[in-house]
């Protein structure tokens, strides 16, 4: 089993989206296969303010710890944000190596630079869409039942796939008044199985 956490800090008038994974290996016929059971989903309010929202991450993950008595991973959407808001995310946890920076950009592809504290990931939105579809049509995901996971059901009815005049596609709810902070967070939290029993 492992604890994985993904944050989606808001900005401007997007609201913050908090997400915990907890993996498990289920054997289906001759295979161990891993499955991800989301333990906690929470949209923070708009213009909650960034040491807040850390404080938050970080009573989150305290409470995750002395559950499972491990630390979870933490993985937090930094694309356009500033050092200094992960480094708030940083100090705010107990384990401060537990927090990775995630990058996104085009394509459909993972890849991890770097090692230890310093390990940053590059996700690719359309990895991001393809494995959560993956995970969806596999039952492969599991979410609790609470109004959060209708939200995020919502979301994920509302995200959307567009091509840009420079053939660039773009990711996410685009129509006025929709939010995809709960997609991106889950997307975080999942966005890979374990290498080992407890290993990432």
């Amino acid at each position: 089993m492992a604890i994985m956490m993904g944050i989606d800090i808001g900005q401007k008038r997007d609201p913050s989206a908090i997400c915990v994974a907890e993996t498990q290996t289920r054997v289906d016929g001759e295979q161990s296969v891993v499955h991800h059971l989301i333990r906690h989903l929470e949209r923070l309010p708009v213009s909650t303010p960034f040491p807040e929202v850390a404080k938050r991450v970080a009573t989150v993950a305290l409470s995750v710890e002395h559950r499972v008595d491990d630390s979870p991973l933490i993985f937090v959407d930094a694309t356009g944000l500033g050092r200094p808001i992960m480094d708030l995310l940083e100090e705010a946890v107990s384990r401060p190596r537990t927090v990775t920076p995630v990058y996104f950009n085009h394509g459909d592809r993972r890849t991890e630079r770097g090692s230890g504290w310093h390990t940053e990931v590059q996700l690719g939105k359309a990895y991001l869409v393809s494995r959560l579809q993956a995970l969806l049509q596999t039952r492969r995901l599991h979410l609790p039942r609470i109004t959060q996971s209708e939200t995020l059901a919502r979301e994920l009815q509302e995200y959307e796939i567009q091509v840009a005049e420079d053939a660039n596609d773009r990711y996410g709810a685009f129509r006025v008044g929709t939010h995809d902070e709960l997609v991106t967070a889950l997307g975080l939290a999942v966005q890979r199985d374990p290498i080992g029993p407890g290993i990432y």
